[in-house]
């Protein structure tokens, strides 16, 4: 007598999954769906294959090895921030050409023309036909310095020297040109055809204020730039207190007040004596959007690095790199890099790899949004694929099936056995997903039922002698 089983304990079903080997299975399942695809679709693998490499030759994923940043004149601030950006580029693998103009607004017009990748440029030096140029914010504070000689003037009013003096105001071109004629038309100082003001670069404004052949001169500069260094040296030379610092803020947005604290050019010498007011634009990297995300990323990096070396003498709360200058509209890879920070996998694999997969996470997203439903209908197209296939041998095998219960003949036999071997030879080579086995199977056993009723008819053909084969009828 057979014995029951004895139920599971504390009355719970004793199953064993195997979820490693059902996970097997799929991986397994996937591998042939690929091999299945490769063989029977391979005009459409292939099309895939060639639209592909057109994405990747058109979004061009890999960055450029070098690219050119026009910075300023030779030994100034801007060289020299150029000079600090091409030494952290080159620990990355990249470099930089740099390229020496005549200042901010030549660099503009280098970028406008793409004769250069990246600019440097100074807040509001860029306005109209501003075309394809984009920005990538702030990297550091450029103050507007008036150095003169003669005696200390501590509360004058600057107009007062100004519209006495003689004046340097730079070339044209440069950042300090143009910061210096809006200073000057703020104190209603004309420009045009006034002999007492007078266009010398840099250098040429340092070497006559020294012999005294001009009184004053205008430089936008760092404090850290080789010609503000040889200024302050002078001992002849005086920096002028810009008491309207405030007054010029509100009229160009674009300015902040800085001070520059008593003593803290030399505390022992306690120079500066008195505080000085200063007003201070923002050096710019401006591009364009054809920049290379990955590039974009780097100079942001870089900016950053720089200003957390603490290099800079006038620091601002919060840091630099900024969105301080609106006038330029930020470029895509810059707007997220302030509203989501630097990629996430920055400072842990190759910056452009950082970069790569910041730009793909977002269309990642659309791609998955619609590739989602597309995901689930895959599976039952696959058992819509085999169904087809399968549906091919049932029709082979109806035929067949006719073919046996007409033939007459032992030799007709003999034909109709290899294609029944053939079909089933075809079944069993089939790729059958995950959820089409039942179908599957159903054909096996149709198969061996067309198998059976071919064993049969052969069995009757064979009790027959060879002349009376004609006499069997066709149901």
């Amino acid at each position: 007598m057979r014995s029951n089983p004895k139920p599971p304990p504390n009355g719970k079903p004793d199953l064993d999954p195997r979820l490693f080997r059902h996970a097997a299975t799929i991986v397994k399942d996937e591998w042939q769906a690929v091999l299945s695809l490769v063989r029977f679709q391979w005009l459409l693998v292939l099309a895939a294959i060639v639209g592909m490499a057109a994405v990747v030759y058109l979004t061009e994923p890999l960055p450029p090895r070098t690219i050119r940043l026009a910075t300023g004149q030779p030994d100034s601030s801007l060289d020299l921030l150029g000079r600090k950006f091409k030494s952290n580029f080159s620990q990355h693998g990249v470099g930089i050409e740099l390229v020496n103009t005549a200042g901010a607004l030549e660099n503009v017009e280098l970028l406008r023309k793409g004769k250069v990748d990246a600019a440097f440029s100074l807040g509001g030096m860029v306005q109209a036909d501003r075309s394809k140029i984009v920005s990538l914010g702030s990297v550091e504070y450029q103050p507007l310095w008036f150095f003169y000689r003669g005696q200390t003037l501590e509360g004058a009013n600057p107009a007062d020297f100004f519209k006495s003096r003689t004046l340097s105001i730079n070339i044209p071109g440069s950042g300090t040109r143009s910061m210096s004629e809006k200073i000057l038309a703020l104190h209603g100082i004309e420009i045009d055809g006034n002999p007492r003001v007078v266009s010398l670069s840099s250098t040429q404004s340092v070497a006559a204020l020294r012999d005294g052949k001009i009184d004053g001169m205008f430089l936008v500069a760092g404090i850290e730039s080789g010609t503000i260094k040889r200024l302050l040296a002078e001992p002849a030379i005086r920096v002028l207190d810009l008491n309207h610092a405030e007054s010029y803020r509100r009229k160009m947005r674009f300015l902040e007040p800085i001070t520059l604290p008593r003593g803290s050019l030399d505390a022992v010498q306690d120079s500066p004596p008195q505080p000085k007011q200063l007003v201070a634009t923002t050096t710019t990297i401006l591009t364009t959007e054809a920049l290379h995300p990955s590039m974009q990323q780097l100079l942001l990096a870089t900016a950053r690095r720089i200003d957390q070396e603490g290099h800079d003498f006038f620091m601002r709360p919060g840091g630099f790199p900024a969105r301080i200058d609106n006038d330029v509209p930020l470029s895509k890879v810059a707007e997220r890099y302030y509203e989501k920070g630097p990629p996430l996998l920055h400072g842990y694999v190759p910056f452009w790899v950082a970069s790569f997969f910041a730009e793909i996470g977002i269309i990642g997203f659309w791609l998955a949004l619609i590739g989602y439903p597309l995901f689930k209908i895959v599976p039952k197209a696959r058992i819509f694929y085999a169904t087809i296939c399968m549906n091919d041998l049932y029709y082979e095998l109806r035929i067949l099936d006719r073919k046996v219960k007409t033939a007459c003949t032992s030799a007709e036999m003999a034909g109709l056995s290899d294609q029944l071997d053939h079909i089933e030879q075809k079944a069993r080579q089939l790729w059958v997903p995950v959820g089409a086995h039942e179908y599957f199977y159903k054909l096996r056993l149709a198969i061996d039922v067309v198998r059976v009723d071919f064993d049969q008819r052969l069995k009757g053909l064979k009790t027959l002698r060879p002349s009376q084969e004609h006499l069997i009828t066709v149901p």
